[in-house]
């Protein structure tokens, strides 16, 4: 099964292919960024403009998130276009105008069916073998990607939690909570404000708390999304199994 990439051209011909191999892909013209467009090479982009979001565990499903104050034109015929801090699906082939640079998304040999421009996807349930149990919600849509389920002492795993506006309510705080482990265990970014069908991701991290507790074995966690104020009552929960990897720790004494 082929990789997505992603094919990058500019003004003077200079090209350039790169793997999308993460979950969380960063494009822009500062050295931090996982895909840098160097000045040099081109005006028109931004220090972090653009954020590419995996939506499968395989990595072929793709969407683009408008980091920047202007919009993004897409397309042929830039026929298409992703608002500023906006999002849209990417299709295979998808041209992508990004200032004096072109930016052509190929997709892997398996796609996910699109969600339309401008659309988002609600409560989507990953395969049940990857652990995934979404409990829906009329107004809050949940889903959590993670690139693996072992949790081992030296490398800790990224996922990206998305949260949905299916509400009529505007400007929504919504709230993240984990559920079944160790404060010591995970790093979760605040919850997202949100206005009608609009969608944001959260970077969701599990790292390893090398002691007792979690035991080595499988661990099942829980996320709950809520937003008390605009939507009392209401809750999303997704669920997700992982193996936590055993921890040695050793002390060594010399006795003379």
């Amino acid at each position: 099964m082929s990789q997505s990439s992603l094919e990058i051209t500019d003004k003077d011909g200079w090209r350039k292919e790169y793997p999308l191999n993460k979950i969380i892909t960063y494009i822009g013209s500062d050295a931090q960024n996982d895909i840098v467009l160097e000045t040099w090479h081109g005006t028109g982009v931004t220090a972090r403009h653009v954020q590419l979001i995996s939506l499968t565990t395989e990595g072929q499903g793709y969407r683009l998130v408008n980091l920047g104050d202007t919009g993004i034109r897409l397309g042929e015929s830039g026929d298409r276009s992703a608002l500023p801090h906006s999002f849209i699906q990417l299709m295979d082939g998808e041209r992508i105008r990004l200032g004096d640079f072109m930016l052509i998304f190929h997709a892997g040999e398996s796609v996910p069916s699109a969600v339309g421009s401008g659309a988002v996807a609600t409560n989507v349930a990953l395969p049940r073998s990857v652990g995934m149990e979404p409990t829906p919600s009329k107004t809050i849509g949940l889903r959590l990607s993670l690139p693996g389920t072992r949790v081992s002492p030296d490398q800790p795993v990224e996922g990206v939690v998305h949260v949905t506006n299916l509400g009529n309510k505007p400007g929504v705080q919504f709230k993240l909570a984990v559920e079944g482990l160790e404060q010591d265990c995970y790093e979760m970014g605040p919850g997202p404000v949100l206005f009608p069908g609009a969608e944001k991701a959260t970077v969701f991290r599990l790292r390893h708390s090398r002691k007792p507790k979690p035991p080595a074995g499988e661990q099942r966690f829980s996320i709950r999304a809520t937003a008390p104020d605009a939507y009392p009552g209401e809750s999303a929960v997704v669920s997700q199994v992982v193996q936590i990897l055993p921890f040695y720790s050793h002390k060594l004494r010399l006795v003379s």
